[in-house]
């Protein structure tokens, strides 16, 4: 298994990607404080109009704020929009 996270970064460099791309790691990308698009997630977990909570294998992922909705989801992204108030990692 070491080998192959040693071999990821060469890799990325050599075919112009992100790291995160080959490895599956979890990106999120906040547009402002209205949108926040989350790829490589491993399902939903909760989910109210207060809160959203994104399961990203071994950690999870909450957001938090008013009106929230997710507008897009499919097997590798989850796009909620709403007004973020909080972001935060366990």
């Amino acid at each position: 298994m070491k080998k192959k996270r040693s071999v990821l970064p060469s890799l990325a460099d050599r075919l112009e990607l992100p790291e995160e791309a080959l490895s599956g790691a979890a990106k999120l990308t906040v547009t402002a404080d209205r949108r926040a698009l989350i790829e490589n997630h491993r399902g939903i977990l909760a989910y109210s109009t207060d809160c959203v909570v994104v399961s990203l294998g071994d950690r999870q992922l909450s957001l938090c704020g008013r009106e929230l909705r997710i507008r897009a989801m499919n097997r590798k992204e989850v796009l909620v929009c709403g007004e973020l108030l909080d972001i935060s990692w366990s």
